[in-house]
């Protein structure tokens, strides 16, 4: 990772993905109000696990999660013809399911989790005053993926913060539970 030019306001670090594992670990343990958005991320789940438990045992935390809609055949389909690991897409977004279904109900938190069903241009890690904007790629072709870390105040910051309105607008709102629901279809589906 390597600090940001002063030409680029708001931008704090630049680097490949995979290089802020430390700092995610900072972010998660000093921030009150975690914001996510990916397809499943099972890999910064496993990495973070410890972290984000502890995040979640303090009662002055919050979070919110944004996840593909798994009912969404369409989304489904497109998603899974733009990663290497495709066909096992809808087996992972079912894992990241039950993970947030397995937190809720031991920190009661996410209360709810959003299911988008649009395809993603970016994922995000929206930490208080922080942000981690994680591009996806064009193609299937495995790559490291750039991300950047933003400050919330600054240009990449607060399109981030009108995104996560609107999408919040478009997104269908799930509990836990219901979200067990549709692990249960999902599960019964496959073959």
């Amino acid at each position: 990772m390597s600090a940001a030019p002063d030409s680029l306001p708001g931008i704090i670090r630049v680097g490949p993905f995979a290089g802020f594992y430390q700092r995610f670990e900072e972010l998660i343990a000093s921030s009150r109000r975690m914001t996510l958005y990916f397809i499943h991320s099972r890999r910064w789940r496993e990495n973070h696990d410890a972290a984000i438990k502890a995040f979640l045992r303090r009662s002055d935390t919050t979070m919110e999660i944004f996840l593909p809609d798994l009912e969404n055949h369409e989304l489904m389909f497109s998603i899974s013809r733009r990663f290497e690991d495709g066909p096992l897409t809808p087996t992972l977004v079912v894992d990241a399911y039950r993970y947030c279904s397995r937190l809720a109900r031991e920190y009661g938190k996410p209360e709810e989790i959003w299911l988008f069903g649009r395809y993603p241009a970016y994922s995000f890690y929206q930490f208080d005053e922080r942000a981690i904007i994680a591009l996806y790629s064009n193609t299937a072709a495995k790559k490291d993926i750039p991300a950047f870390e933003v400050s919330t105040d600054g240009l990449l910051g607060k399109f981030l913060v009108s995104d996560i309105e609107d999408l919040k607008k478009e997104c269908r709102r799930r509990t836990p539970r219901e979200l067990e629901a549709v692990i249960a279809t999902a599960s019964s589906s496959q073959p």
